[in-house]
């Protein structure tokens, strides 16, 4: 091979790698989204919808601000939002040089960061309003189509759709499914149970209800262990519409955050039954674990002390913070805490059956 064909074919190669570089990066490459002052329970529920592995999502503390050109997309969540004028001033920059960004729920005018145009924000912005997995699945898709750009890898965005609602839900009970189902009625709820194998003759029956923890392994716990288990939405709208009346339970379990109200605890001196209020330390477990206090002010008292005033017992801590996916914060049961809490209502409740004697 001669010098001039050698330096050709060399050159020729180099070309073609410099393409399909490019290539890579602007067509199949991952898509990088941050989200700021997220939290942890908003934050797992997205991380679980993510299906799409090329799709990387991070939360990122204000602490790394200075790190925002790594991403291809930021969201930010500005209600109670507490950022310096010079870690602002690193997000805006990277707004100005051509970032994707979007603040939402601000209340700190300094702190209304927006660079995508206004059909793409007002789509991201119905997908969080709209939340749910399908919503959350759907907006992390239309960020790697419309917003990164890439061609490869992507699965077509569907519109965003309402908040799922219902006065029940469930885990979805499919394999490797990730969503929630929710009901309007009892009668759906419980043909929704009779189908899947989780009714059973004389089985305790036991309310599910608040919104300081992520459900789903303690739903599926409490199941395994013979119990049906009614997760609402609002048990005092079950309570309003006598829908709770239809239902025969031997506990109630509160994911407590403040008080139920005395509508709910007349409920529950009428069907003679006990309050458990598991916790939501509400930090990551490790943390927690090597924390001598565990919790304090404000939201010691709203967990712990006013749940009281509805007759709570068993303030067990049950729920943290672990890493999910992309090593995202997520709320997770305690796997050994949870064992045992369960253990614990259903002795609570065999109480009950047992004769004096």
């Amino acid at each position: 091979m001669t010098r001039k064909s050698l330096f050709l074919t060399v050159t020729a190669i180099t070309l073609l790698v410099i393409v399909i570089t490019a290539s890579w990066r602007t067509m199949c490459s991952s898509t990088r989204i941050a989200f700021v002052n997220y939290q942890p329970i908003s934050l797992g529920q997205i991380g679980k919808a993510n299906d799409n592995t090329f799709i990387k999502i991070e939360s990122l503390p204000v602490s790394n601000m200075s790190q925002a050109d790594r991403y291809d997309m930021i969201f930010v969540n500005g209600m109670g939002l507490r950022i310096t004028d010079e870690q602002r001033q690193h997000l805006r920059s990277h707004a100005d040089n051509g970032g994707a960004v979007l603040s939402t729920f601000v209340t700190n005018p300094q702190n209304m960061i927006v660079s995508v145009d206004s059909i793409d924000a007002e789509f991201l912005k119905q997908y969080l309003q709209g939340g749910g997995r399908e919503n959350y699945r759907s907006m992390l898709n239309y960020v790697r189509k419309f917003i990164d750009r890439k061609k490869l890898f992507v699965n077509e965005p569907k519109d965003p759709i309402a908040s799922p609602t219902g006065l029940f839900y469930h885990p979805d009970v499919r394999n490797n499914a990730n969503d929630e189902l929710y009901f309007n009625t009892l009668a759906e709820y419980r043909k929704y149970l009779n189908d899947n194998g989780l009714i059973h003759d004389n089985a305790p029956e036991i309310i599910l209800t608040g919104q300081m923890g992520v459900p789903d392994e303690l739903v599926r716990q409490l199941e395994a262990s013979g119990n049906i288990v009614y997760p609402t939405t609002s048990i005092q709208r079950a309570i309003d519409t006598g829908i709770a009346d239809s239902i025969s339970p031997s506990a109630m379990v509160n994911m407590a955050h403040g008080r139920m109200g005395d509508k709910v605890v007349k409920y529950l001196e009428r069907m003679n039954i006990p309050l458990f209020a598991p916790l939501n330390v509400n930090r990551d477990y490790m943390e927690w674990m090597n924390d001598k206090m565990g919790m304090s002010g404000g939201f010691l008292s709203q967990s712990i002390v006013t749940p009281e005033i509805d007759g709570a017992i068993r303030p067990w801590a049950l729920f943290a913070q672990y890493n999910g996916n992309d090593g995202v914060p997520e709320i997770k049961a305690i796997p050994s805490r949870l064992e045992e809490f369960v253990e614990t209502v259903n002795r609570h409740i065999a109480l009950r059956r047992k004769p004096n004697r």
